[in-house]
């Protein structure tokens, strides 16, 4: 037999493995007869794709009970032990980095700064000093790494294109930077879109067809999810509304200044308004604090943040018609202090009927999970 057609073989095989893989995660566990009606296979025929997981113990037989009456069922569930996967998630000021078992359990979380002024080169140094701390300690093979990357990539070169925040973050080669040092193959998605993955799979957008992730950091980005499929466009910038122009002052003749809406409500932006109404520096726990207190003179600054943020989501509402928006990112850990102006906000623009508004309730580390998850979803055994 050619070599191609060999080769031809073994991918075949390894891309029904990962599905095989796919669906018990999915399913928590399932019977072999089960796994074959699933993956529309002869039993005989998934039979020999289960025993070659079996021998090299990336699944386990398991009996659970409850699934029906009698004696429980041997359940195919992925082995814990068969090895680890690491999502990472960065912007301006922070890296976050979640490491998940071959279950899609998590099973340890890092958070690092990023100080204001680090050059790319010690970014990149910084993202690589969080995977090692995320992966010392625990002897499971490292199967794979997900980077969500904030603004415009190429995730099919592993190409890091562009970050206003980030000065000189332009065409950085992070994935094979990143699968040089750890040896593992490295997936590139942005980092709303990983956050909108995580929502998809685990969170507030499980079982949806049609939502928007509506993430608030140093920058602003939707993850946009339509007919049960996450959206990147032709250029992967979708949903970089961000660059939205919103209205902003008066030049004091016919015209108008027009803004971004980072520029705008950004939570540096919000920050900077804290600040000003507060006439005291202002951090995000500060914020959140005040927020929570009810403070008078945050309250406007939330409302008029919410009003900005009401506008994009009813553009949102016209162009891809949501049954749900999910705020994630800082903003979503001040609770009902901005989701209720949020929903207001959007109500006074569409009375007739608009999406539903809720916060995350994956916390800070989403996009990491989001990204984890991506790394374990795309990973295939060698065959």
């Amino acid at each position: 037999m050619a070599r191609s057609a060999i080769r031809t073989k073994h991918q075949i095989v390894a891309r029904v493995e990962a599905e095989l893989l796919r669906h018990l995660r999915l399913r928590d566990g399932l019977s072999r007869v089960e796994l074959a009606r699933e993956l529309q296979l002869a039993p005989s025929t998934a039979g020999i794709y289960v025993d070659r997981l079996l021998r090299d113990r990336f699944i386990v037989e398991s009996h659970k009970a409850g699934r029906e009456q009698g004696r429980p069922p041997t359940l195919l569930v992925p082995n814990p032990d068969g090895g680890r996967f690491v999502g990472v998630d960065f912007e301006a000021r922070s890296i976050l980095a979640t490491v998940v078992d071959f279950s899609q359990q998590v099973v340890k979380q890092v958070r690092r700064a990023i100080r204001e002024g680090d050059s790319v080169e010690r970014i990149l140094v910084r993202i690589e000093e969080t995977i090692r701390t995320a992966i010392e300690g625990d002897q499971r093979p490292l199967l794979g790494i997900g980077v969500g990357v904030p603004g415009t990539i190429d995730p099919v070169e592993g190409i890091a294109r562009g970050y206003d925040f980030i000065p000189g973050w332009k065409d950085v080669p992070l994935a094979r930077r990143l699968s040089d040092e750890f040896k593992v193959p490295v997936y590139l998605e942005n980092n709303i879109r990983s956050m909108a993955m995580a929502e998809l799979w685990f969170g507030q957008g499980l079982g949806l067809r049609n939502f928007v992730c509506l993430g608030v950091r140093t920058g602003i980005g939707a993850g946009i999810v339509a007919d049960g499929r996450l959206l990147r466009g032709e250029h992967g910038c979708a949903g970089e509304i961000g660059k939205w122009h919103v209205p902003g002052t008066s030049r004091g003749d016919a015209s108008t200044v027009f803004r971004t809406l980072e520029d705008a409500a950004s939570l540096p932006a919000i920050l900077a308004a804290a600040e000003s109404a507060m006439k005291t520096e202002m951090d995000f726990a500060a914020l959140r604090e005040a927020a929570a207190a009810g403070e008078r003179k945050i309250l406007p600054v939330l409302e008029r943040a919410a009003d900005f943020y009401g506008g994009a989501i009813h553009q949102l509402q016209l162009i891809f018609d949501p049954h749900r928006v999910i705020l994630v990112g800082p903003l979503a850990e001040l609770g009902s202090a901005f989701l209720d102006p949020l929903q207001e906000a959007v109500r006074r623009r569409s009375p007739g009927g608009h999406p539903e508004i809720v916060n995350s309730t994956l916390g800070q580390f989403s996009g990491a999970f989001g990204a984890a998850a991506l790394a374990l979803h795309q990973w295939q055994p060698a065959r």
